[in-house]
């Protein structure tokens, strides 16, 4: 999925070629839109931040970032585990799918979309260890998850 080529150059936006179905993105004039989509990642971050005060400040982090076909809600309920009878398994003779669903939030964000979604904002509970589990799937963007981080609150979610 993370390896697919976006069927528009440079494209940031929904799979349909609409805009960003994400709460960082919503309209803030009051027509009940979505913002995007971008062509090209300097306007995808215009968007993203352009309601920011100090903007002008934003570090280059958020920049050179392929658009990367995002699902934008992987989390525990949305990864069902199916057995595959058809493939032969491990020693034991059982072979397993993971299968991601729930697809509404799915679209062509930069690269670090994915993790920044999994990773934040939810509430860890101390008794699970899915923190830990979306670094074995999902490659780690600290820097920009800290930025994420800073532009969430700022935007006050």
């Amino acid at each position: 999925m993370r390896k697919a080529e976006c069927p528009w150059p440079d494209f940031f936006g929904d799979q349909d070629g609409s805009g960003i179905h994400h709460y960082l993105f919503y309209s803030q004039h009051g027509d009940h839109k979505f913002l995007g989509p971008f062509s090209g990642e300097p306007a995808f971050v215009a968007g993203l931040v352009g309601s920011l005060l100090r903007k002008e400040y934003l570090p280059p982090v958020l920049q050179g970032h392929r658009p990367t076909l995002t699902h934008g809600d992987a989390q525990q309920k949305n990864i069902m585990v199916v057995e595959n009878t058809s493939r032969p398994g491990d020693q034991v003779g059982r072979s397993f799918d993971a299968v991601l669903v729930d697809w509404e939030n799915s679209g062509w964000f930069p690269d670090f979309w994915e993790f920044f979604c999994a990773s934040y904002p939810l509430i860890f509970q101390w008794d699970e260890d899915w923190s830990w589990r979306v670094q074995e799937f999902i490659r780690v963007w600290p820097a920009e998850m800290a930025i994420m981080q800073l532009i969430d609150k700022d935007l006050g979610y």
